[in-house]
C-alpha cells in the first residue's frame, strides 16, 4: 500500500485575525472611550475651578484642590494613552469573576457619591484634599513607568520593577488606595465603610490573581522581585 505524505494544517488565520479584533475593540478602543467620558468631566472641573483661582481671594485649600484635579487630569490622560499603545498580552486570566472583581475594584469607590452621606466638616474636607492629592500623585507615578504593561483584569507584558515599582510591587494601587479613603472621609458613615470593604477586598484578590499571572509569564525573575519588595505598602531602602 503506498504512504500517503501527511500535510501539515495551515495555522489558523482567521482565529488569529479575530483575537486581533476582539484585543482591539474591547481591550483598547472601548475601555479608551470609556475613561474618556472621566477625562472630559475633569477638564471641565479643571477649567471651572482654574476661572474661580484667577479671580483671587481663594483660600489654600482650594489651591490644593485644584491640584488633586489636575492630577486626575492627567491620571485619566495616561490611562487612555496607555490603553491605546499597550503591548500584548503574555499571560492573561479572563474568566468572568475574575474581570467581574477587577471592575468592582476599579470603579466602586465612584458609588460614594450616590450614597447616604454622614458629613465632617471643613476638617475633613481639608485632609480629604491632601489624601486625594497624595494618593493621585503615587498613581500617577506609578502609571507613568507601568507604561505600556498597564491593564485592568490580571495580565503580564513587562515586568517592571522601576520608579515607585522598587518600592512597592503595587504601587498604583496604593495611591488608588490612599485617594479613596481621601473621596470617603467627608461623608464616611456606615455605607462608605461596606463600600471600602468592598474595594478592599476586591484589591486584595486582583493583587493575588495578578501575582499568579506574573509568576506564571515571568518564574524566577519574578520570584526574586516578589522576595525583596512589598506587596503594598512602600518600604525603603529597598532590599536587593
Amino acid at each position: 500500500m503506498e504512504s500517503v505524505p501527511q500535510v501539515a494544517a495551515p495555522p489558523p488565520a482567521r482565529a488569529g485575525r479575530a483575537g486581533y479584533w476582539v484585543d482591539l475593540i474591547f481591550g483598547r478602543t472601548l475601555p479608551a472611550l470609556f475613561f474618556c467620558l472621566f477625562l472630559v468631566y475633569q477638564y471641565t472641573i479643571v477649567t471651572i475651578v482654574l476661572a474661580r483661582l484667577l479671580h483671587g481671594g481663594q483660600a489654600a485649600p482650594e489651591y490644593v484642590a485644584f491640584a488633586n484635579r489636575c492630577l486626575k487630569l492627567a491620571f485619566f490622560t495616561m490611562l487612555i494613552v496607555m490603553y491605546v499603545i499597550r503591548l500584548p498580552a503574555k499571560e492573561t486570566d479572563r474568566r468572568p469573576l475574575i474581570m467581574a472583581v477587577s471592575l468592582i475594584g476599579t470603579f466602586c469607590i465612584l458609588a460614594t457619591s450616590y450614597l447616604p452621606a454622614t458629613p465632617h466638616g471643613t476638617g475633613a474636607v481639608v485632609i480629604s484634599d491632601l489624601l486625594i492629592t497624595f494618593g493621585m500623585a503615587w498613581a500617577v507615578w506609578g502609571l507613568a513607568y507601568l507604561r505600556r504593561s498597564f491593564s485592568i483584569v490580571p495580565e503580564a507584558r513587562e515586568l517592571v520593577t522601576g520608579g515607585p515599582y522598587a518600592l512597592s510591587r503595587n504601587p498604583l494601587y496604593f495611591g488608588e488606595g490612599i485617594a479613596s479613603v481621601g473621596v470617603m472621609l467627608p461623608v464616611f458613615g456606615p455605607w462608605q465603610a461596606a463600600l471600602l470593604v468592598l474595594f478592599i477586598g476586591s484589591q486584595a484578590l486582583r493583587i493575588r490573581w495578578e501575582q499568579q499571572i506574573l509568576e506564571k509569564a515571568f518564574g524566577e525573575s519574578y520570584r526574586r522581585y516578589r522576595e525583596r519588595v512589598p506587596v503594598f505598602i512602600p518600604a525603603w531602602p529597598v532590599r536587593r
